[in-house]
């Protein structure tokens, strides 16, 4: 009785464990299609990619960067805390994360978030009236609310797959608590039926 309470511990553990993509250490990157929103015609979020062999829909944050379909590479997931401290500029990370917060509210439609995003970043694409609304919108503010569950996707140093210049960053969010705790609370209902099951 005492091993299978353990057993399913572990279980509900390691459940948890594959559904955080940022869980720490290095992640393995696969882009596999964009979506259909653009700005200029380059492609913006929602890019459908996986993480560890899992579907997300990531955010990258570089306009002089592009990758290709099927191209695979190596990251290390930040926090935005860690990720502003990575790059020296914490108020970057922050503006940046509330903006992806902003696109996963609307599922990408409005596109000139990630123009934004891109011309904080790395000072282009010239931004449309509306785009540079939202940028002043952005650049102006003093707190970011909603950005706990951002993560920044860094390339590890290594990238000999990648086909087209520098490998980008890339932003995704974390499962929502909600959702976790509908998984564990799941779970842990499983486990009481497997237990009643085995004790008869």
């Amino acid at each position: 009785m005492k091993s299978m309470k353990v057993i399913c511990g572990l279980f509900l553990l390691l459940l948890v464990a594959s559904a955080l993509p940022a869980a720490a250490g290095v992640v393995s990157m696969q882009y596999n299609s964009s979506g259909n929103n653009s700005y200029g015609g380059v492609a913006t979020y929602p890019y459908n990619m996986t993480v560890n062999g899992q579907p997300a829909g990531l955010m990258c944050i570089g306009y002089n960067e592009h990758v290709t379909g099927g191209e695979t590479w190596q990251a290390t997931p930040f926090s935005v805390g860690a990720y502003g401290a990575l790059i020296g500029n914490v108020v970057k990370a922050d503006q940046l994360a509330y903006l992806f917060t902003l696109a996963l509210a609307d599922g990408g439609m409005d596109s000139d978030v990630n123009a934004v995003v891109w011309n904080i970043n790395e000072g282009v694409p010239a931004l449309t009236p509306s785009a540079q609304l939202l940028y002043n919108q952005v650049t102006g503010m003093q707190t970011y609310p909603g950005i706990s569950g951002v993560v920044f996707f860094v390339p590890t140093a290594d990238q000999t797959g990648w086909t087209d210049g520098v490998p980008q960053t890339f932003m995704g969010s974390t499962p929502e608590p909600g959702t976790l705790l509908l998984l564990g609370s799941g779970l842990v209902g499983l486990a009481g039926t497997l237990r009643r099951k085995i004790s008869a």
